[in-house]
Order: C-alpha cells, then sequence, then structure tokens
C-alpha cells in the first residue's frame, strides 16, 4: 500500500488479537471486482459510516464499503483492484 493510504486505514480490532485494518474502496469499483478481491485475500467486505459535516442528531451517516482484514492482506487486494481496475481502462483507449 501507497504511503498516503497508511492514512487511510484503522485498527478496528481489539489488543491482544490481530489487528484488523480497513481499506475504503473507491467509488466505480464493480462488484466483481470487489468479491475476486474478497474471495482471493481472505478480506471481508462491509460498511462504515462516513463522518460528513452537518448531520444532525437524527439523522443516519452514510455508508461506504470497506475491506477489513489484516495489513497484509489489505495491501495485496489493493494491488489486485488497482491491477484489474487498470486492465479494464485499457479496454477503452
Amino acid at each position: 500500500m501507497a504511503k498516503e493510504d497508511e492514512n487511510r486505514c484503522e485498527k478496528v480490532s481489539e489488543e491482544g488479537e490481530e489487528r484488523q485494518y480497513y481499506m475504503p474502496i473507491p467509488a466505480g469499483t464493480p462488484y466483481s471486482v470487489i468479491a475476486e478481491a474478497a474471495n482471493r485475500f481472505g478480506v471481508e467486505l462491509t460498511e462504515k459510516e462516513v463522518i460528513v459535516p452537518g448531520i444532525g442528531e437524527n439523522e443516519a451517516a452514510p455508508l461506504a464499503w470497506v475491506l477489513v482484514g489484516s495489513r497484509e492482506n489489505l495491501e495485496k487486494a489493493h494491488e489486485f483492484i488497482v491491477k484489474k481496475m487498470t486492465e479494464m481502462l485499457e479496454k477503452f483507449r
């Protein structure tokens, strides 16, 4: 994972357990690519609330898809997603 991506990861487990991190899914990523990455690298697809300024007390925060897993597996999944998206974009040239 690139240096700037390190800031987007966060621990989601408690002390004493294997550390789990999350990685936001870029908008527009096809579900087939996400599912293949999740299955291939043993990470889990889940939702996380997005912090948006101006949300009132009675309003629900929007949710975004994230992959959750070990740092090593998320790095591999990230590389896989970038590779697949690059291949898809090459088809449009």
